[in-house]
């Protein structure tokens, strides 16, 4: 065969189909692999992104417009975590703070003596707990939600110290530039996770919300306006015979003193845990269902004070809980009423379990194109 016919052959014919299949056969068996990597790479991007979107979980929380420097870490509002599948690990390890926040401590500590002396406002140092890190697991017969805190006994200055997150050392840093990653708030030292909250929303039996305003002398943001009652856990109130203490009891704990609300009346579901990330403030979200008391009739009973009310909280008022009256209330009196950042997030969470994730955010992207109009 000349070279002319060979060229033609291959060109042409039956030789151009077996070089191409051989062809195809090497690039076959050389990027399969890397081909099937790349796939699954996109397809697992994109159930991160797609779970991203289905739960804000950033430290940015946006939700209808209304942005809140809060993250979730636990929960995501269609499930309530059983209280039997909570549990909290303390450890009896001491905290030692660094050496420059443990002298802001010392300047806490002489401060509030010094307010205590002249009969002025001032706080105690109570016990508290840090929290370490939480373990999230799944249970092995159902699939439920399984959460471990474990936690360590520290106090209230230190605390306080912990929450000057923008203070500056002597080599011109911050606590929150050398001990906290902007993006992974869980993964910050133990001395700087200091607190562990717990925030209820009540819902009563004509379906209003009670949201309120903190007072005005407590020790973290006061006058904003938040959830129904905040309560932290307590070393002496939760934990007095020494055992760990149960986030459940502390949240009821909260209700009893600044509601005046009894175990009885009313069901409670844990919906989820977040960071505050704009000072690092961990917390639990709980919504309390209200059996037989309407919006009148806890207005009139919160009118008489519970035991705390009348220093945890300086105003309220019920809102209707549909997902279009809470949105318009976050943005009601914009910018001149602050809300806690926690406020948001667990609005969001409770109109998740009584609504659907689904209805819920997609009203909220309604609400959120008519603000941009």
């Amino acid at each position: 065969m000349t070279l002319k016919g060979a060229l033609t052959w291959i060109s042409t014919g039956g030789g151009g189909l077996l070089i191409g299949a051989a062809l195809g056969l090497l690039m076959t068996v050389a990027f399969e692999d890397p081909l099937k990597k790349l796939l699954q790479g996109v397809r697992r991007r994109s159930r991160v992104l797609r779970s991203r979107r289905r739960t804000p979980n950033a430290s940015g929380f946006e939700f209808g417009g209304a942005t809140s420097p809060c993250m979730i870490v636990a929960g995501d509002g269609t499930e309530a975590i059983k209280e039997e599948l909570v549990h909290l690990v303390v450890s009896d390890e001491p905290i030692e703070l660094p050496a420059e926040l443990a002298a802001w401590r010392s300047e806490i500590a002489a401060e509030e003596q010094a307010r205590k002396t002249s009969g002025s406002p001032h706080h105690w140092n109570g016990d508290c707990f840090a929290v370490e890190k939480l373990v999230e697991e799944r249970t092995a017969r159902d699939e439920e939600v399984e959460i471990f805190l474990h936690l360590r006994r520290t106090d209230y200055y230190s605390f306080l110290a912990s929450q000057h997150l923008d203070r500056r050392f002597r080599d011109g840093t911050t606590p929150r530039s050398r001990y906290i990653d902007p993006v992974g708030h869980r993964r910050a030292p133990v001395f700087m996770s200091l607190s562990l909250g717990t925030s209820v929303l009540v819902i009563t039996t004509d379906n209003h919300v009670l949201i309120c305003q903190r007072g005005p002398d407590v020790g973290s943001r006061p006058l904003h306006w938040g959830v129904s009652a905040d309560e932290g856990l307590s070393a002496r109130l939760d934990s007095p015979s020494g055992l760990p203490p149960r986030i459940h009891a502390a949240a009821r704990r909260g209700l009893c003193e600044e509601l005046s609300l009894e175990d009885h009346e009313y069901r409670l579901a844990l919906l989820g845990f977040t960071i505050d990330t704009e000072r690092h403030q961990w917390d639990s979200v709980f919504v309390a269902y209200a059996h037989d008391l309407s919006s009148e009739q806890l207005d009139r009973r919160l009118q008489r004070s519970g035991k705390d009310r009348g220093l945890e909280i300086e105003s309220w008022e019920f809102v209707p809980f549909t997902v279009r009256s809470v949105l318009q209330r976050l943005h009601g009196g914009w910018p001149t009423r602050a809300w806690t950042p926690v406020a948001p997030v667990a609005l969001y969470l409770a109109l998740v379990h009584e609504y659907g994730r689904w209805r819920v955010e997609r009203l909220a992207r309604n609400h959120s194109k008519r603000l941009r109009r």
